[in-house]
C-alpha cells in the first residue's frame, strides 16, 4: 500500500486532498503546526511541526520507521520551504513529489498562457507568485540533477466546499441579504476556475501513472468567464437577483480604492491553456462553474460560524456611489 505525506491537512486544499487520498485506501500522514483541530478520520500519523524548522522537521519525520512513496506538498510557498522538506525526506524511496504551485508564476498578459509561457514577477500577485516561481525552479533543478520525481501543478482560482477565503461566501452573503455586488468594470478581463474536487482528482491521479514525472501542468476547467458571468451564475444558483454595480477605473481613482478593497479577486485576466493536461492521462477537470457554484452554495448553507480570510473593507462604500 502506498504511503503518502500531505503537508497541511487542516484547511481547504490540503484537507481535501488528505480526505480524498484516505478514501482511496492509501496510508496517509499529514504535517501541520497543530493550530487547528482535524475534523475527519482515517489519518495514519499527524505530524505536528513547523516545516520551516529543519532540525525539528527531520526529527519529527524520522520518528517513523518507514519512508514515503509520495509527498503532496500543498503548503510550500517559498524556495526555502521545498528546500527544507526535500532535504529531510528519503529521496531514494520517493515515487512522486507533487507540488501545488500557482498560475501566479506567469508574467502579466491578457492572453491564455501555456506551460511554456514565460514566468516572472507579476505585480498583481507580488511576492506570492515570485516565491512560488522560485520554489518551482529549485524543484526543477533537483529533477535535472538527480531525477527527483517532481510533478508541478499550476491552478488558477480554486473554489468549492471548504474554501476559507471570502470569495464564494462573499457572493452568497450579498445575494442572500439582497445587497448589491460591486465589481471592477473591465470588459477585457476573463478568468478561469478549478473546482476543489477536480483539483484533488488531478493530484491523486499522478499515483496511477509515471508519465507525468518531471512535468508542469496547468490545471483548470477550460471555461472562460467575465466577472459579470461569475455573478450571474451565483444569482442563478440561488434563484435571486441583486444589482450588479460596475466600478470603473476612474471611479476607483476618485474614491481612492483598489479592486481588492471591495471585490475578492484581482482584476486581471487569468487564463490558462489546458491542452497539455487533457492529453496527459491524468484526470481532466470536468466540473463547470455553474455546477461548482451550486455545490459550493449547498455546502455554504450547512456551515455555521465559517472562519473566512480576506478583508473587503469598502464594499458598502463603493456600492452606494
Amino acid at each position: 500500500m502506498e504511503r503518502i505525506l500531505v503537508t497541511g491537512g487542516s484547511e481547504f486544499v490540503s484537507r481535501a486532498i488528505a480526505i480524498h487520498l484516505i478514501s482511496k485506501g492509501y496510508v496517509v500522514d499529514i504535517l501541520t503546526r497543530g493550530r487547528r483541530d482535524i475534523d475527519y478520520k482515517g489519518i495514519n500519523i499527524h505530524h505536528i511541526c513547523n516545516r520551516k524548522d529543519k532540525h525539528g522537521l527531520f526529527n519529527t519525520l524520522n520518528e517513523i520507521d518507514y519512508d514515503y512513496d509520495y509527498v503532496f506538498d500543498i503548503t510550500a510557498y517559498t524556495e526555502e520551504d521545498v528546500r527544507i522538506l526535500t532535504s529531510v525526506i528519503n529521496r531514494k524511496s520517493l515515487k512522486g513529489y507533487i507540488f501545488c504551485s500557482s498560475g501566479a508564476v506567469y508574467l502579466p498578459t491578457n492572453l491564455s498562457v501555456s506551460e511554456i509561457s514565460e514566468t516572472g514577477y507579476n505585480p498583481s500577485w507580488g511576492n506570492y507568485g515570485e516565491d512560488k516561481k522560485k520554489a518551482e525552479e529549485y524543484l526543477i533543478r533537483l529533477y535535472r540533477k538527480e531525477s527527483f520525481p517532481i510533478i508541478i501543478f499550476r491552478p488558477p482560482y480554486i473554489y468549492g466546499e471548504g474554501n476559507n477565503l471570502y470569495r464564494e461566501a462573499f457572493l452568497f452573503e450579498r445575494i442572500q441579504c439582497g445587497k448589491p455586488i460591486p465589481y471592477p468594470e473591465d470588459v477585457n478581463t476573463s478568468v478561469q476556475f478549478v473546482y476543489i474536487n477536480d483539483l484533488v482528482e488531478v493530484f491523486s491521479s499522478t499515483i496511477e501513472t509515471n508519465e507525468a514525472i518531471g512535468q508542469i501542468f496547468n490545471v483548470a476547467y477550460p471555461e472562460k468567464v467575465s466577472w459579470q458571468d461569475y455573478l450571474k451564475v451565483a444569482m442563478s444558483v440561488m434563484d435571486k437577483e441583486v444589482p450588479m454595480v460596475p466600478i470603473s477605473v476612474n471611479e476607483m481613482e476618485q474614491m481612492k480604492v483598489s479592486p481588492r478593497d471591495f471585490f475578492p479577486f484581482r482584476n486581471d485576466t487569468f487564463l490558462m491553456s489546458t491542452e497539455k493536461i487533457e492529453n496527459s492521462g491524468l484526470h481532466t477537470p470536468s466540473i463547470n462553474l455553474s455546477s461548482g457554484i451550486l455545490r459550493s452554495y449547498q455546502w455554504y448553507k450547512r456551515q455555521k460560524n465559517l472562519p473566512l480570510y480576506l478583508k473587503l473593507t469598502k464594499v458598502d462604500y463603493v456600492s452606494k456611489m
